[in-house]
């Protein structure tokens, strides 16, 4: 029987509830709605049900590699359907603060294993390793250099840092088209918004050179900005 027996417990009761906590701030952001319509909903909640389920499963076995595993496949599988690695990290973190709310007597255990699932999203090694790795430095420097030219919108470090998790996955999917595609569907959803395609090429052109001034001759890194660029050009349908 596991030590954690009564925490598992709670975590099955509040399930539901800490999932809709979860989905009530990431759903702030107009993203998920855009990005994925009804879908959002539906597989918001499954998601968040599989979270805490795993996490139930690595308390009963006090085993960390239970999440940790699960939170690997995930991101594969997400990444690959249009999400980035932050938007799994930062689900990640939002269910371990509700967890952390509840001040169970034994809930740090919970929150200690959901940090430790958005730990091992880190690419481990590679081209996106070093992107992940740098991610800070390099969105840090975009921003200075858009600011420079006057360019300083509301959120902006927010919105770099999720560009550079978008170039790190599709590195790590060996796929520039997986940035292209959301770098194609950005740009729709910035003309709807009536806001200049100019501003997400400034932004795609400043991570360009942050990242190369990182990481110098990586042949990877023109084809994948070549895709990106080219998507956020391409006529609006």
């Amino acid at each position: 029987m596991s030590h954690h027996e009564a925490l598992i417990g709670l975590l099955g009761a509040a399930c539901d509830r800490l999932t809709e906590r979860v989905l009530g701030e990431m759903y702030a952001d107009p993203f998920w709605r855009e990005r994925f319509g009804a879908r959002a909903d539906k597989h918001g909640r499954q998601d968040g049900r599989f979270h805490v389920q795993y996490l139930q499963q690595a308390l009963a076995d006090d085993e960390p590699a239970v999440l940790e595993n699960y939170a690997r496949w995930l991101q594969q599988v997400l990444t690959a359907r249009g999400m980035c690695t932050l938007h799994l990290a930062e689900n990640f973190e939002r269910l371990a603060v509700a967890v952390a709310d509840e001040r169970w007597a034994d809930g740090q255990a919970a929150v200690d294993l959901l940090r430790a699932a958005k730990a091992a999203l880190a690419y481990p090694d590679g081209l996106a390793g070093e992107v992940q790795r740098r991610a800070e430095t390099i969105v840090l420097a975009a921003a200075v250099e858009l600011a420079k030219v006057g360019d300083e919108e509301p959120l902006q470090v927010a919105e770099l840092a999720n560009l550079v998790s978008y170039c790190a996955d599709a590195l790590a999917l060996t796929s520039p088209q997986a940035l292209a595609d959301h770098v194609a569907w950005l740009a729709g959803y910035l003309d709807r918004r009536g806001v200049p395609r100019a501003r997400l090429i400034r932004r795609l052109e400043a991570i360009r050179a942050a990242i190369e001034q990182q990481l110098p001759g990586e042949p990877a890194l023109a084809e994948l900005f070549a895709a990106a660029l080219a998507a956020a050009t391409q006529s609006s349908v």
